[in-house]
């Protein structure tokens, strides 16, 4: 069954994604769960989403002792802490794609407390799309990383400064996506303000 997880055919994988939730002992193993954490990078969006899906059940804080047994956990948790960005913009990918995946996606993202850094890099990369820089603000906000906080401060001063000046120039391509940030980015800084209090 775990080699499936990892086998060359998107569908055999897609499958064995499935199929683990009947598998007996599953979350005891480590080497299930990495496997399966594995699956968060695949190149087909629909393995990433279940993938998705199936972490987030494993990680649902409120429902004791359904959880992970502490192996499994800290296995998980040593495989989100090492999420570069490309590997972070894979899982915006599915949350842009898929509204259903948004909580569970929450629960891995607390995971990863250093990747406050790299989306507070994402949400100002222009050369993202716009829709991976919504879903980067909406994480910001809702796990509550306070180090993009500045980030976010700032993308909305240059909206702000776009604002005024857009009665003289026709707006960019640039600044047509940027305003389309703004209700996230104003959200966002407003979450985490509010998490200091």
């Amino acid at each position: 069954m775990l080699e499936a997880l990892i086998a060359p055919d998107p569908d055999i994988r897609e499958q064995a994604i499935d199929d683990l939730g009947s598998l007996e002992g599953f979350r005891e193993q480590p080497l299930a769960v990495y496997l399966l954490a594995t699956r968060l990078l695949d190149p087909v969006l629909e393995i990433r989403f279940r993938a998705v899906q199936a972490l987030g059940c494993l990680l649902e804080f409120d429902r004791p002792g359904e959880g992970l047994p502490a192996r499994s956990f800290r296995t998980l948790a040593a495989f989100t802490t090492q999420l570069e960005k490309e590997q972070l913009v894979k899982l915006l990918e599915v949350s842009a794609r898929y509204l259903a995946a948004e909580e569970a996606i929450v629960q891995i993202m607390k995971l990863c407390s250093y990747a406050g850094k790299i989306l507070g890099g994402i949400v100002n990369d222009r050369k993202l799309p716009v829709e991976i820089r919504q879903q980067t603000l909406y994480f910001c906000g809702e796990v509550g990383y306070l180090n993009t906080a500045i980030s976010i401060r700032n993308l909305i001063q240059r909206i702000e400064k776009n604002r005024a000046r857009s009665g003289l120039i026709t707006p960019r391509k640039r600044q047509l996506d940027e305003e389309r940030l703004f209700p996230y980015a104003v959200t966002a800084l407003g979450k985490l303000e509010g998490s200091k209090e």
